[in-house]
């Protein structure tokens, strides 16, 4: 596996073919405010607000503090997206999504979790989430991880398909979040 070094500059096409030019870098805690409104204009746009669930302020500082997150700037310095891979080697074993399935510590050490991924309603199609996928991944594995988990509502068939196309599979059907 390839590491994808960041950050970078991209190019994505649309499925209309309209191409848009990305800075794909590491988020950080300075990017609080940005990262919050984008995650109020995403709960805006959708009809059904049980396919998400949003982070507080304190949990997406926490985030940006302690995991790894990534942010994407559109040319117009629009925050077209934003995603979060909670590490194996991150201390607090119920942020991983393996505690779940009653993991152990050592196989919590080998699971990484694919959090949440938002992408702003006009830059979507352009294949944002599959990039921040694929960066999440990378990542894992440079850490160490062996095993990814996500948590996707059957009523989101965009980001679930996403992770499809990564070869990931059903392990689990639960009601989380409330």
């Amino acid at each position: 596996t390839i590491m994808i070094e960041l950050p970078f500059d991209i190019v994505l096409m649309n499925g209309r073919g309209v191409p848009s030019t990305f800075h794909i870098r590491r988020a950080d805690a300075g990017d609080i405010d940005a990262v919050m409104q984008l995650q109020q204009t995403i709960m805006d746009a959708l009809p059904n607000k049980d396919v998400y669930a949003t982070y507080t302020r304190e949990e997406s500082l926490d985030a940006l503090e302690n995991d790894y997150c990534y942010i994407a700037i559109a040319e117009n310095g629009d925050v077209a997206g934003y995603s979060v891979l909670i590490a194996n080697t991150t201390p607090d074993v119920n942020k991983n999504y393996g505690h779940y399935f009653d993991y152990d510590e050592e196989h919590l050490s080998r699971t990484a979790s694919l959090d949440l991924t938002m992408v702003v309603p006009k830059y979507r199609g352009h294949g944002l989430q599959r990039l921040f996928n694929k960066i999440r991944i990378g990542q894992a594995i440079e850490l160490g991880a062996t095993e990814g988990l996500t948590s996707i509502s059957p009523e989101n068939p965009y980001s679930y398909n996403n992770f499809f196309i990564l070869n990931f599979e059903v392990a689990d059907r639960r009601e989380l979040y409330g």
